[in-house]
């Protein structure tokens, strides 16, 4: 099978993926928001994301697994897999330890982190807390068994136990909430499925893949762990750039101004929506470019890299666009009209944030399945410490607000260094000129916004249908040619014909 084939069958996966988290994202938070109190849902989100941090741990392994594996599984090495995967599992085992006490001490320190928090909530929260984030801990080793379906470009298996795990939590959560269960039980719930998800992950590797990838416990390779360590350790400094970038985001609000807590993070919660798009449709390039990248030239790689930007800015685009226009109508379908009204501004300044940075998400991706993401950590290092510390100075001034333009602020830096810095030092590896990255990559498909910024004006920002007919056809209209006679080239606009009509 073609690699063109593989990467569509992986995004096709990842697609159907996309979709039922997309459903769940669309039901779950009117459901909270609706049979929670206000400072009930903040404790509920404040909850979930310090039990996050523990996933943290895994400093790109799951990455580095999928690469290697593709790169292994092609030339035939199975024994160098055996050892790989064996290795990851042990180095995981030690991080679940280390996420477990991490926990244990947030747990601790949760009066402290959130001294706005109504006293009769932290009880609750620090059960919820240790249940859900000790479950994550618990589930961290057995993360490599589903990496490996990625590195063999099986994606049916990951995006089944995923997919499950997901259904399985939100009916629990739905469930538990028209039976008006508190912040314990619905943590409860969560850990449970953590710790089954954790179990289906071995199972269906030992179903399906331990012939082709073996594995066996505690075997550590010193070999395998230093290519692990040098690969992961430059994407290790991409996640805790992340961690700054946006994973701090909420805790920060809920420290500095908690009564915006749960609104901030149902804005997150929209553009999280946008970001997970983007990385389902274009993370199979990892393993893809990986299994390539002996087979291609510098300046062919460079082609990918300017292709997939350009497909990723019109998505980004498309997406975008009706979010930012359309946020107070559409915040209030989903999550009703006290919520609309103080999410949307939040909402508009994280788009734009999460706009810029995502950009460059294909080039990233790219670098990383060459192997060559140390060169270009200085971008997601200076991102990450500009956006923490913005958000937490603006956020003692202007509260919750502040941490959103922090986004703004850090993604500037990450772009500017990426077109400035990081691509000239992987220039031997992937060659592409940057006025025709900028110019082919993101200014084109960007016109597509045009039609958009004659349209604002004329929104009428409180009701439902935002605009006349007339407006929003023509908006449509304009857009669509826009990214046929722009924003795609001529050989993209071959492709779809021939998809569509079987014709070149």
């Amino acid at each position: 099978m073609s690699q063109t084939r593989l990467v569509l069958r992986g995004s096709a996966s990842n697609i159907v993926r996309l979709v039922l988290s997309t459903l769940i994202a669309f039901i779950l938070p009117p459901f909270l928001v609706r049979h929670l109190p206000q400072a009930e849902y903040s404790a509920w989100v404040l909850i979930i994301q310090l039990s996050t941090y523990v996933n943290l741990l895994d400093f790109g392994l799951q990455t580095a697994i999928a690469k290697f594996v593709a790169e292994h599984y092609a030339t035939g090495d199975r024994d160098a897999n055996y050892r790989l995967v064996s290795t990851s599992v042990v180095a995981l085992s030690s991080a679940a330890l280390i996420g477990s006490a991490v926990i244990c001490v947030m747990v601790w320190r949760v009066p402290q982190l959130f001294h706005q928090m109504p006293p009769p909530l932290l009880r609750d929260v620090r059960l919820g807390l240790l249940m859900v984030g000790l479950s994550s801990a618990i589930s961290l080793p057995f993360s490599p068994f589903l990496a490996v379906f990625t590195g063999l470009q099986e994606y049916a298996y990951p995006t089944a136990v995923t997919s499950i795990s997901k259904l399985a939590s939100a009916a629990s959560l739905v469930i538990l909430l028209l039976l008006h269960g508190d912040l314990v039980e619905l943590a409860s719930a969560i850990a449970v499925c953590n710790l089954a998800t954790a179990v289906a992950q071995w199972a269906v590797w030992r179903r399906f893949a331990r012939e082709r990838v073996a594995f066996s416990f505690p075997a550590f390779d010193r070999a395998s762990a230093a290519k692990l360590t040098k690969f992961g350790g430059a994407l290790a400094i991409w996640t805790i750039g992340g961690l700054c970038v946006s994973g701090l985001d909420i805790v920060i609000v809920g420290h500095f101004d908690y009564g915006n807590t749960g609104f901030y993070a149902v804005a997150a919660s929209a553009v999280n929506f946008l970001v997970t798009i983007v990385s389902s449709v274009f993370g199979p390039l990892i393993p893809a470019v990986s299994a390539l990248q002996s087979k291609r030239l510098p300046t062919q790689i460079g082609e990918i890299a300017i292709r997939t930007t350009r497909y990723c800015t019109l998505v980004l685009s498309v997406l975008a666009l009706p979010l930012f226009i359309g946020a107070f109508p559409l915040l209030r379908l989903w999550v009703g009209p006290q919520y609309a009204a103080r999410s949307e501004v939040f909402l508009q300044v994280l788009l734009v944030g999460n706009l810029l940075r995502q950009l460059f998400y294909p080039y990233s991706l790219v670098i990383v399945a060459i192997g060559k993401q140390h060169v270009a950590t200085i971008a997601a290092v200076a991102e990450g410490a500009v956006n923490l510390t913005a958000s937490m100075l603006l956020a003692r001034r202007m509260g919750a607000i502040g941490v959103a333009y922090g986004t703004i602020i850090g993604s500037f830096v990450s772009v500017t260094l990426h077109l400035g810095v990081s691509m000239d030092l992987t220039k031997a590896t992937v060659v592409l000129a940057r006025s025709r990255f900028v110019i082919q990559g993101l200014l084109r498909p960007l016109l597509c916004i045009v039609p958009a910024l004659f349209l604002y004006p004329f929104w009428r920002r409180s009701e439902i249908i935002p605009a006349t007919p007339i407006a929003l056809l023509s908006w449509l209209v304009l857009t669509v040619v826009i990214i046929w006679a722009v924003g795609l080239n001529d050989s993209d606009r071959q492709q779809i014909r021939k998809m569509a009509f079987g014709s070149k």
